[in-house]
């Protein structure tokens, strides 16, 4: 297996792809990259228990070439970026594979705005080292210095909460059970919830190291959350994954609703307060496209890859976006994915619903079949792919529209299928959204097919 890089991060399997070498590496091509000779580089990392050896590292290849750290510790990634700004940095390093699996770990980097580095970034950063550039290593009267940073976290709340209308929440006196997957999200979480007034239960709180679930937030991974919402007669149930930028929910009658409905949830709420068009990436549920209409903004797709988003969130001054992953992002409080902002704008929307219980809620918006799979392929040229997949999918759907932003997106307006490699893992994934449920599988088996033929 080949290390991952891409504007997801530079990411592989501790001890199989990135080795120490490989993280002092690419942290000296991104600072090489900032156009100075020294400065300030913010340090944060989720849980997994690589991640303090590898901040260990990073720390350590900054200092050496003349640049301090403001290291965060354990923290959710949009805290890091949020710091990252706040602190006057001029970049940030977050050591978090996100939703991979614990054995893997990565560096996500950011410029001094607390944004994701774009491509033509990342593809100078893996040029430096491609070629074995000899970086500015400091003599030891020029070396930097780490100092630690404990205030990030309750920094992030305060923003969230100025922000939300906290006064209606808290009259509601809501019940909350939290899955923070033993991770970064454990740090904000329940300060963030009880400052809203809410009664907060939890599992997986304790910050271990280990994930006891899976750690993406999908609903398969929830049945410990939705049991406990239930037992509690919980109004919501929340779970992130371990670096917390994503948000799931469970609803009151303890069903995981799945991913999709997050961002519809934050987003009816955001747009009963502030009219805005909507922007999302090519593999988000067609319940944007509702909500859009039942507001009556338009939504702009974009490919795969937070900063995508925000940058169309940015060219266009959109003040709503994300991805159907469970991503919200409302560029005014944190222009990144931000489970806080989607917890705080959920809570506002059962605020505003008084009596009527999320269960119900969701019920207000059409309903769709959407499934996301995946196929191991190790992909040479991925632009070959794309252009047999291309040509074989145009010999099929003569009855469809094609978005080649990113991979093949097959679509009309009842249903859609989309086939791209992944920037995170050494496969294909297979995405398709439709009315039902055999259509849908149906979809994601014509995908399939589309791939093994190419």
């Amino acid at each position: 297996m080949a290390l991952k890089v891409s504007v997801s991060g530079i990411r592989g399997i501790v001890g199989q792809d990135l080795f120490p070498e490989t993280v002092l590496s690419y942290v000296a091509a991104f600072l090489t990259t900032l156009g100075r000779s020294k400065g300030t580089v913010l340090i944060g990392r989720d849980s997994r228990n690589s991640g303090k050896l590898l901040e260990k590292i990073v720390e350590a290849s900054a200092n050496a070439l003349g640049w301090n750290c403001i290291n965060i510790g354990i923290a959710p990634t949009p805290t890091a970026l949020l710091a990252t700004r706040r602190l006057g940095c001029h970049g940030g390093i977050v050591i978090t594979a996100s939703h991979n699996p614990a054995q893997w770990n990565a560096l996500k980097l950011c410029d001094a705005r607390g944004l994701f580095i774009k491509a033509q970034q990342v593809e100078k950063i893996s040029n430096l080292v491609t070629q074995g550039s000899n970086f500015a290593w400091k003599g030891h009267q020029d070396l930097g210095e780490t100092i630690v940073h404990q205030d990030a976290a309750p920094l992030h709340i305060r923003e969230v909460l100025r922000f939300l209308d906290c006064e209606r929440i808290r009259k509601n006196k809501f019940r909350v059970v939290i899955d923070p997957c033993s991770a970064a999200g454990a740090v904000v979480d329940r300060p963030l919830l009880e400052s809203l007034g809410c009664t907060v239960y939890s599992i997986n709180e304790d910050i271990t190291g280990n994930f006891p679930r899976g750690a993406e937030p999908v609903p398969e991974n929830l049945s410990p959350l939705a049991s406990q919402v239930k037992k509690r007669k919980a109004h919501v149930g929340f779970a992130q994954d371990p670096d917390a930028d994503r948000l799931s929910v469970v609803s009151d009658g303890g069903v995981p609703i799945g991913e999709e409905y997050t961002l519809i949830l934050a987003g009816e709420t955001y747009l009963r307060r502030k009219k805005t068009d909507i922007a999302v990436n090519l593999s988000t549920s067609m319940m944007v496209d509702d909500l859009a209409r039942r507001h009556g903004c338009r939504v702009f797709r974009t490919k795969i890859g937070e900063i995508n988003v925000t940058d169309l969130l940015r060219s266009k001054k959109l003040c709503f976006g994300g991805e159907g992953n469970g991503g919200v992002i409302v560029p005014e409080i944190n222009p990144c994915r931000d489970s806080l902002v989607a917890m705080g704008l959920i809570l506002e929307l059962l605020s505003m619903e008084t009596g009527r219980k999320l269960s119900h809620i969701i019920e207000d918006f059409p309903s769709y079949c959407i499934k996301k799979d995946k196929i191991s392929h190790t992909v040479s040229d991925v632009q070959v792919l794309y252009k047999h997949l291309l040509r074989r999918a145009k010999e099929i759907y003569t009855q469809h529209s094609f978005d080649t932003q990113d991979g093949i997106k097959i679509y009309n307006n009842e249903e859609w299928l989309h086939i791209r490699a992944s920037n995170t893992e050494p496969v294909v994934r297979i995405m398709a959204e439709s009315r039902s449920t055999h259509r849908t599988n149906q979809l994601i088996a014509e995908g399939k097919n589309l791939v093994a033929a190419s």
